[in-house]
């Protein structure tokens, strides 16, 4: 995800992103059943727990558009081939924009986010903003892989 924001390797040492903090607490959270992330993770419910957490403070941010996080899920949700069962709990992305752009080149090369690009998300909606679309791309795009490969 650093590489995504224009972070190079020797740089990440003294780099410092803001990110959701995960509670210490056990979280024993409910949760819709019909959740892909619950289905697969139900075998370690902290885990689980923990994932759907951080999911669900994704959706409360109001750092980037909601709709536009929601295209970019569906469009990492269309790349992969993961079950029709858990296809149908991610909307299609519908119509192309920057955002599903830019996930599709998350999907396929991670460095080929450019700093026009960055710059421009930053502007629009500021680093935090920047930082939420980038959570929101490398959590689906890893829960997808995930799911694809254990071919749930």
């Amino acid at each position: 995800m650093l590489i995504a924001l224009g972070r190079e390797p020797d740089e990440m040492e003294t780099t410092i992103i803001p990110t959701p903090t995960p509670s210490l607490e056990r979280l024993d959270k409910v949760f819709e059943p019909d959740n892909p992330m619950h289905i697969v993770l139900s075998p370690s419910p902290n885990l689980r727990d923990r994932w759907l957490d951080l999911e669900d403070a994704l959706w409360k941010s109001q750092s980037y558009p909601i709709t536009e996080l929601l295209a970019v899920r569906g469009r990492l949700a269309e790349l992969l081939p993961i079950s029709d069962a858990f296809r149908g709990y991610y909307p299609s992305a519908g119509r192309d924009n920057s955002s599903l752009s830019i996930a599709d080149q998350f999907f396929y090369d991670v460095r080929s986010i450019t700093e026009e690009q960055r710059n421009e998300i930053s502007n629009n909606f500021g680093t935090e903003g920047l930082v939420v679309l980038m959570i929101c791309l490398a959590l689906y795009d890893g829960a997808f892989r995930i799911i694809s490969v254990l071919d749930h």
